[in-house]
Formats: structure tokens, sequence, C-alpha cells
């Protein structure tokens, strides 16, 4: 760093201006190289929260009053914000958003939720969409609502929990985000939403994500959900409706039933269920299709649990035993978030969902059905896979085989369910999808025959002593009487 001496070019501080950008002029100003001016680089974190004694130097080589210089910083600048939230909060070092008319940098664009630029309230740009369409006018409203509630942050804490709600409903929505859904805001047009829905598509849903999305994409999640975020309640409806959303499972027209309204759906599916002769204890505590993983991504949990749950719920009436979402989540014995009961409630009474409760039903039949309930009953207290579960296997397949992995695996092919109420409920997903994936066919066809081999001794055990147990209580005795 220079030494503590005023430099020879005295450059004054723009009101907003980012104090690394700032930083940069002065050094060009006196034809020295960022890192000899400040004794850093210009894209490390450090500038997000300098310390005083780097603050107190800088201010004795540059003339600027120490107060300046720290409110040029994001922690100055904004220091009831939560710098580390992903969409919200600081964009990743080395690539900031900047504005496309050469305006100077602020401490604004260091955020994420900074979108326009705040000089000239042009679209911001990075690398990752350097030529972005033009913003729909309605964002500069937005723009304006962002910009007065974080400077609330120190003070408000309803612009706080307001922010924190925001970034939960972006983080979500991205995740369900459709060319007709949610609806297009007001200014948005076909093709601006259709951008962001490729742009996700190639860089989210395929996992190769990104810590800061480019500002036209975010741009279009902070439309979306800015209003929603402004209470409690609103952000639970509208996360409700993502996680319907979010499934991208769509059946095919010709499998799904032609009725018109909930109720003809209603009785439809119970008759159906009636038919096939599918109750509540075959139905899993998750609905997977034949191709899913054996763990489904996150953002499609939600809404295939609920759906468990309620063509358990149907499953049991239409077998004479009305029963509650409360009461599916009971027989399931597996944990499921209040968001997963809200919206099994909402598929009861719609017709499209009772509609895909029905292919669901016909798929399940068609692929056998299996009591799988007692299945969740026998192998959830089975941590590791017993010795005598591997001994057939050829060497290669089960010589390092982790029992515990192979339990929690057995739990999850058996159950066709999720991990929650299994013997390893807490066990990393990744984990299990890698064993998954590193089974030999030949392997999974002998732990599959193991635990149906399990569950088939344990269902005659049962027989026999129910069989066993009338017998006792119809044997003669004298009646001292």
């Amino acid at each position: 760093m220079s030494d503590a001496s005023q430099l020879p070019v005295a450059v004054d501080i723009q009101p907003g201006e980012d104090i690394a950008a700032y930083l940069q002029r002065v050094a060009d100003a006196n034809y020295l190289d960022f890192p000899v001016l400040t004794g850093h680089r210009r894209t490390a974190r450090v500038w997000e929260d300098p310390d005083h004694p780097l603050l107190a130097r800088l201010s004795s080589i540059t003339g600027v009053a120490e107060e300046r210089l720290r409110a040029a910083t994001l922690r100055g600048t904004y220091p009831g914000m939560a710098l580390g939230r992903a969409r919200t909060g600081r964009r990743y070092a080395g690539q900031p958003a900047t504005c496309p008319r050469g305006c100077f940098d602020t401490v604004a664009a260091r955020l994420n939720l900074i979108v326009l630029c705040p000089n000239c309230e042009d679209l911001l740009v990075d690398r990752l969409d350097p030529g972005p369409l033009p913003a729909p006018v309605s964002l500069r409203e937005v723009h304006h609502d962002v910009m007065t509630t974080l400077g609330a942050t120190t003070s408000s804490r309803s612009a706080r929990d307001r922010l924190r709600r925001l970034e939960s409903l972006m983080a979500k929505v991205e995740l369900a985000l459709w060319r007709n859904w949610p609806p297009l805001f007001d200014g948005e047009t076909q093709q601006w939403r259709t951008r962001a829905v490729r742009w996700v598509d190639r860089n989210v849903i395929t996992g190769r994500y990104t810590i800061a999305r480019p500002p036209s994409i975010t741009a279009t999640l902070l439309t979306l959900t800015w209003d929603a975020a402004a209470d409690r309640a609103t952000a639970e409806a509208m996360l409700d409706d993502i996680a319907i959303m979010a499934d991208p499972w769509d059946p095919d027209p010709q499998e799904m039933p032609d009725w018109r309204n909930p109720l003809d759906a209603r009785d439809g599916l119970l008759d159906l269920l009636e038919n096939l002769d599918i109750q509540a204890r075959h139905v899993p505590t998750i609905l997977r299709l034949h191709d899913d993983p054996i763990i489904l991504p996150e953002h499609h949990r939600t809404h295939r649990t609920a759906e468990a749950l309620a063509l358990t719920a149907l499953a049991s009436q239409a077998h004479g035993t009305p029963m509650t979402i409360a009461g599916a989540t009971s027989l399931h014995a597996a944990d499921s978030s209040p968001r997963a009961q809200r919206v099994a409630a909402r598929l009861l009474d719609d017709t499209d969902a009772l509609c895909r409760l029905a292919v669901h039903a016909e798929r399940l039949h068609s692929a056998g059905l299996l009591d799988r309930a007692q299945a969740r009953a026998e192998l959830r207290g089975i941590q590791r896979l017993p010795s005598s579960a591997l001994r057939d296997i050829p060497r290669a397949g089960g010589a390092h085989l982790d029992r515990e992995a192979a339990a929690a695996w057995v739990w999850l092919d058996a159950t066709a369910g999720r991990p929650a109420g299994g013997p390893h409920p807490n066990r990393s997903n990744a984990s299990i999808v890698t064993f998954d994936s590193a089974l030999d066919p030949e392997t999974k066809l002998h732990l599959r025959t193991w635990w149906r081999n399990r569950l088939t001794s344990s269902s005659d055990l049962v027989t026999a002593e129910e069989s066993a147990s009338p017998a006792r209580n119809t044997e003669v005795t004298r009646d001292a009487g």
C-alpha cells in the first residue's frame, strides 16, 4: 500500500459510489496499480466491510473523510442487510453488475437485489447475460420500493422480514417458472419470460448453479414475488402454489379421465380406487414415477408428498373408512411439512389434481400392489442390513457394500417412499443417490429379493398368529357356575 502521505492528484468520491470503484479512479489518476495503492485486489471481499485501520489509512492518502469512505461500503450503506443471502445479498466477488451506459459503479450494485442502475435506471448487465432485452417499465416501480426497503433495514424489522420472505420466494419460484406461470407481470412480454425460463432450464434445473443470477433473471424473480413478500400470509399462499407448480410431470392427456368438476372427479376417483382395490396401506409416502430417481429433487417433493397423502385419504374413504389428511400423515408415520399437508387438502377439491391422482392410481395398480404400510413397519428398525442379506451377492458387488447405506436403500426400494420414517431419515440424500447409482443390476435384484422374502415371512407369521388366536378363544372350558 502507498505511504500515508496524501497523493499528488486528489479525487473526490461521488454520492453512492462504491469504495472500490472510487479507489480505482484514484489509482488511475495517480498512475498506480490498485493493489499498490490499497494493498488488496479490487475484487477482494474486504471492500464490503473494511476495518478501521484500512479506512483510516485510505482517508489519509485520499483526503476523503473516513466516514464518507465507510458510507461507500456495503456494511456502511446497509448495516441491517443480510449480505450472505444468495439471491438478495452480495453478488459474487469479481463479477460485478455494471451499467451499460457507463455510469460509475455504485455500492448498491454490489447486491443481487439491485437490478437497475441507481443513477440512470437502466437494467444492469454482467458476463452471464451481457445483452438482455429492455427491462419492462413496471420494474422501475418495484426497484424504487426495493431501494426504500433496503434503506429501512437498519431501523425497521418489517423491512428485514420482507427481504427474508422475498429471498425464500425468489429461490422457490425460480424452480417453478413456466412460460405462463406465474402470470406475466405488468409490462412483461412473452419474449422476456421465455428468455428467463430458458436460462433457468439450462443453468438451474440442470444443477449448474451460480451464486448470483444475471440481473435480467433476478429482475423477473423479484418482480413476480415482491408483492407476495409484503406479509407472511400472502407469502405462504404463494409458496403453496409454487410447491404445486414446481412439479414438472404432466400426464398424457389420453391417460387423464374426462371429469368436468371436483364433485364428479372425486366420485370417479373413489370408484376407481374401489375397483382397483387400492387401499390406504398400498399408497407410498411419496408418489414417484417409474423413471424417477430413488430420491426426488427437493423442489418436486412437497407436491408428490401431498399427492401421496391425498391418495391415501381417498383410498381409505373408498373402502368405507373416511380419513383426514392428518390421519394419512399418521398412517405414513413419516414427517411431512405443514405445506405438504395444506397442499394435500387443496388437491381433494381440484379437478385437475384429482385426475392426476387417478393416473397415479392406475400406475400403482399396474406396478403391482404391495402393502407399503407393512413394509414401513417391518423395515424402519433395520439400521444395518444383516450379513446374511449380503452372503450370496457376488464378491464384486457385496464385498464392500455399506450396510447402513444398503438398509436405507432397501427402505426406499421396498416402501417406494421417502427417507422420512425410515432407519436413516437424516442420511445425506446425495449419498443414497450415489449408492443407488453405483449398484449393479444383479445386486439390486438380490437386495430386492431379500426384502420381499423378509416381508413375506413377516406376513406369514402374522397370518399364522391370527389363525391360531380364534382357536385359543373357542377352546372348551368348564364353567364353575
